[in-house]
């Protein structure tokens, strides 16, 4: 069967109407509002966004098997996610001869569409409970209408989820639109009904914005779908492992090799070789020819945008004639983040770490004063998702503050005054370092953080874990049910439910070498201490108080108090 295709508007018509499920085989959704953001941009640029694969199987067939389908997720919310992962609802039975189909590849993609064009989403404040309702604004997509096309970043249209208050608060700087709405007009609707009243047939630029949205998303048949038919689950199963598990996606680079390779005839060796020392050092990275070829270009000042235009050959000339010393200063900062401590484990954004090759490559020394402030660049990039969109831009603002800087010696001093998409910057306000708190659920992030608390343990000798001081099975109800608090009340459900979510959380963690944190395992801190071989050394260890597990509220703010002002130190 050939490939078919449909529009968007018809496709979220189909969601609609209960025509297109999700089987349970997949994943929860798991998308960031960025890579919706590149997801629209690439739909408004008409880039293919992938193909789908749809199982087309009838409800009969459903029911009588008892297969589990769900529908898609509206209105996405981060409370509901956390404590339901299922989060969309059972396949309701209906006429047992209607046909629906089940998503096999695609999931991310349409439900990104679904939020972004039927539903809302309502992510976590920073520095506000969980059980405020208040922390989680109800945010739709907008589109700027303004927007301007450039070359230059890999961002294009801007679209941003707002509320309707943040979208009427900026409309002297944006002119935002509802992206939802679109849907609702024919062409020639969408000239009498929005262009004309809102007076934008004189702005060249509004009227051929949301022409070209209307027309990606109601008449382009973007959907490029194939189906299966098949009623055994057994056989769907094996399509959709092969579908999810097999082939090699090639990056752009590599399809760029082509040219790079006719005017340097070993660069494939030689990048080849350098990928695989550099992926090998300390616990292993992730290093691609994506970020060998970015830093290449951003060493020799030149472009960083992927193009083929971009490697003339007296560009890749000139990278051949320098390739020695760019491969050194790319492996000492592989070796310099090995010593941070930093894996394929916790990088987040390998991006991020091209400024610290050219910082390397232009001569930086490595002392004890500059190391501190390289780690503590390449945590703030990451946790600020500095890179997370229009990165091109931000590598090349921050290299020209670095070709400002004084030379052999690494400050974040002389990267505060950058400033980047979405008016982020490299600084830190004492409230944001308080919402990191409640942010972070353990992981890279949480790890970063650690990382600069503890900032003299020999990373690339040991391996090093990071260990809940409560730890987290002691949490479990059948241990907890009982407890009594130091006020002489029983805990609460609700008091247990907080707890167990902030157990994840930055007070509740600390960097423990590998072998000691075996040996520690589910034992209960007040006793980990009487017996631990080095409590002396623990950091962040509140004086005075009690260590159960029924005074967790208090040992919790006390060692928040003592993290935070030592983050604040560093970071502010």
């Amino acid at each position: 069967m050939a490939y078919e295709k449909k529009s968007i508007r018809d496709v979220i018509e189909d969601i609609n109407s209960r025509k297109i499920y999700l089987p349970a085989i997949q994943r929860k959704y798991v998308w960031g509002d960025d890579q919706i953001v590149r997801l629209m941009d690439s739909i408004m640029l008409g880039y293919p966004i992938g193909t789908f694969l749809f199982w087309k199987v009838k409800k009969t067939v459903i029911n009588q098997k008892e297969y589990s389908m769900y529908e898609f997720i509206k209105d996405y919310h981060d409370r509901d996610m956390y404590k339901n992962p299922s989060a969309p609802q059972p396949f309701p039975i209906g006429s047992p001869d209607e046909t629906i189909w089940a998503v096999l590849d695609g999931q991310q993609r349409l439900t990104s569409l679904y939020i972004a064009l039927q539903g809302s989403m309502s992510r976590k404040l920073p520095n506000k409970r969980w059980k405020n309702d208040d922390a989680f604004p109800k945010k739709e997509l907008y589109f700027d209408l303004h927007s301007e096309r450039t070359d230059d970043d890999d961002i294009s249209y801007e679209f941003k989820f707002l509320t309707k208050e943040d979208a009427e608060n900026h409309k002297d700087e944006k002119l935002w639109f509802l992206v939802k709405d679109i849907l609702k007009y024919s062409a020639e609707d969408l000239v009498t009904e929005i262009i004309l009243p809102n007076g934008w047939a004189t702005d060249k630029v509004a009227s051929k914005n949301i022409s070209l949205l209307h027309t990606r998303l109601v008449g382009d048949q973007i959907i490029n779908y194939f189906e299966v038919e098949k009623d055994s689950i057994d056989s769907v199963l094996d399509i959709f492992v092969r579908v999810n598990s097999g082939g090699t996606v090639l990056s752009k680079s590599d399809l760029l090799f082509s040219t790079i390779v006719s005017h340097w005839d070993k660069a494939r060796d030689e990048i080849d070789k350098l990928l695989a020392e550099i992926n090998k050092t300390g616990e292993g990275y992730k290093f691609t020819n994506d970020f060998i070829m970015r830093t290449c270009l951003y060493l020799l000042n030149m472009s960083v945008t992927l193009k083929v235009e971009t490697f003339k050959k007296e560009s890749v000339l000139q990278i051949r004639d320098n390739w020695d010393s760019i491969k050194k200063a790319i492996k000492d900062t592989v070796n310099l983040l090995n010593e941070f401590g930093f894996n394929s484990e916790n990088i987040i954004s390998y991006v991020a770490v091209s400024p610290m090759v050219y910082y390397r490559y232009k001569g930086g020394n490595y002392d004890a004063e500059s190391k501190a402030e390289l780690r503590k660049y390449i945590v703030i990039a990451q946790v600020k998702q500095i890179f997370g969109t229009a990165s091109n831009s931000a590598l090349t603002s921050i290299r020209e503050a670095l070709k400002k800087a004084p030379a052999g010696t690494f400050s974040m001093n002389n990267l505060k005054g950058v400033r980047f998409t979405g008016d982020r910057t490299l600084k830190y306000t004492p409230e944001e370092v308080d919402a990191m708190f409640d942010t972070y659920e353990i992981g890279a992030y949480t790890f970063m953080l650690l990382s600069l608390l503890y900032p003299n343990l020999k990373y690339s000798q040991k391996g090093f874990h990071q260990d809940h001081m409560h730890p987290y099975t002691g949490f479990e109800d059948d241990k907890i049910k009982d407890l009594v608090l130091p006020n002489g009340s029983v805990i609460d459900d609700d008091t247990k439910e907080d707890w167990r979510r902030r157990r994840n959380t930055l007070a509740n963690l600390q960097l423990l070498e590998g072998r000691e944190n075996e040996s520690k395992n589910a034992m209960p801190l007040v006793e980990w201490l009487k017996e631990a071989e080095n409590k002396d050394n623990v950091k962040y260890l509140p004086d005075g108080i009690s260590y159960d597990l029924s005074n967790f509220e208090e040992f919790m703010q006390k060692r928040q108090e003592l993290m935070s002002t030592q983050l604040k130190s560093i970071l502010v």
